[in-house]
């Protein structure tokens, strides 16, 4: 019967590009009036009930953070502090994109408005000196998925919702995967830079620098207000959260007063649509989860895997590849939500840490999301970029295989993930 339940799901509904919360839902709909074992009210109880928690009431918080620090000027001040820092590296706009990128995700969590705030200052002044626009719109695309895995990050909240592991855990265990993501970009841009004989910028005179330090001052302190709260126990990653919202807020509005009233509105309504997209996937997601469980399904691919390979490593591995696989054509939030709640217990069995396994499960699928054919910052920046998707997509080849191989270091290496959340306890 479980066959027959992700046969609707991913035959009937995803094939005919039916809207992905409604292909779940749908696909659980049909199937518990098809065996009628179940009642279809559990279907409505799990819409609602399931995002009564607590912990995913920081997700519209972080979103709404992330678009008033797009309109507010902060991502500009960021990039312009980056540019003082590697600007002048060979390459160095696309170092600069890179170390951006790094600095404002540990501020929206948000991939799409990492892209989208970096990508919208940088992507120009890369084709002003000249940078190939498919090379350009790579960088950013690429750069975007560390918003992800440098915390905070809302896949994160995803997988502490799911698992039950102390998201406080899974920020911090975030940190060196998305150090070694975004040093591995940086050398492969520098690599292409070289290759291709890309300008560099001029180092900055000291009192250029401290003036672009003072400027960007504001900027900087969020992450560590958001993050330092969570870290030292004064606030719980919710109440950071909202605090990100209020401290946005107020940099906009006072600080750099780029934010208008009159943007409100639209800020708010994108907030909104995303949330609301995201909180419907998580309810029609808990159902076909539910039905699995009842169906007994986790355990049969627990035993199926078992009777395939019993070598840890292997397991891994095998995992990496279907999530990789997965990624592309399937968004982030909802490969998570599917996933996870199945391949958790399996993991279990062979003794991967849980807290180990989320980072992997969310530097692996935030692959996806530069990825085709449908990955967020892969769209998102070739408009950016004006050039066309497949171009942009064979400009990310290398970035891709790199971040595969810094994949592989997380996987194989528990301490890049698992270090810090010790040394904090």
């Amino acid at each position: 019967m479980e066959l027959i339940l992700l046969g609707l799901f991913f035959c009937l509904f995803c094939a005919t590009a039916v809207p992905l919360a409604f292909s779940i839902g749908l696909s659980v709909v049909l199937f518990f009036i098809l065996s009628g074992k179940y009642s279809l009210m559990v279907v409505a109880q799990s819409v609602v009930t399931v995002n009564e928690s607590f912990t995913l009431l920081a997700l519209p918080f972080f979103i709404l953070a992330g678009e008033l620090m797009t309109v507010g000027g902060i991502g500009k001040r960021i990039t312009h502090f980056a540019s003082i820092v590697v600007g002048w590296i060979p390459g160095g706009l696309a170092a600069i994109s890179v170390v951006a990128s790094m600095i404002f995700g540990g501020m929206s969590g948000s991939a799409a408005a990492d892209a989208a705030c970096i990508g919208g200052i940088m992507i120009p002044a890369m084709k002003r000196k000249k940078y190939a626009a498919s090379y350009a719109s790579a960088v950013i695309a690429s750069a975007g998925t560390i918003g992800v895995i440098i915390p905070p990050s809302i896949p994160m909240v995803l997988y502490a919702f799911v698992s039950g592991v102390s998201l406080g855990d899974l920020f911090l265990g975030g940190f060196i995967p998305g150090v070694i993501v975004g040093v591995s970009l940086i050398i492969t841009a520098l690599w292409i830079a070289l290759k291709n004989g890309y300008p560099t910028e001029p180092f900055g005179k000291p009192k250029e620098i401290l003036k672009v330090f003072i400027e960007c001052f504001p900027a900087l302190m969020a992450p560590v207000i958001i993050l330092g709260g969570i870290f030292s126990g004064i606030v719980t990653p919710t109440e950071a959260a909202v605090i990100a919202v209020i401290y946005a807020l107020f940099v906009g509005f006072v600080i750099y007063r780029e934010l208008k009233i009159s943007d409100l509105p639209e800020i708010f309504l994108k907030t909104g649509e995303l949330t609301a997209i995201i909180m419907l996937i998580i309810g029609t997601g808990d159902a076909l989860g539910w039905a699995l469980t009842a169906e007994n399904f986790p355990t049969m691919v627990s035993n199926a895997i078992v009777t395939f390979t019993n070598n840890k490593y292997v397991l891994l591995l095998l995992i990496n590849i279907f999530l990789l696989l997965l990624g592309g054509p399937m968004p982030l939030a909802p490969s998570l939500l599917l996933t996870a709640p199945i391949l958790i217990p399996v993991v279990a069995k062979f003794g991967v840490d849980p807290l180990h396994f989320g980072l992997i499960m969310v530097c692996n699928l935030a692959i996806g999301i530069a990825s085709p054919p449908v990955g967020n910052t892969l769209f998102i920046a070739a408009k950016l970029a004006d050039v066309p998707v497949e171009r942009t997509s064979i400009a990310l080849i290398p970035f891709l295989l790199v971040n595969t191989i810094a994949l592989m270091l997380i996987t194989y290496y528990p301490p890049t993930c698992l270090w810090l959340p010790r040394l904090f306890k």
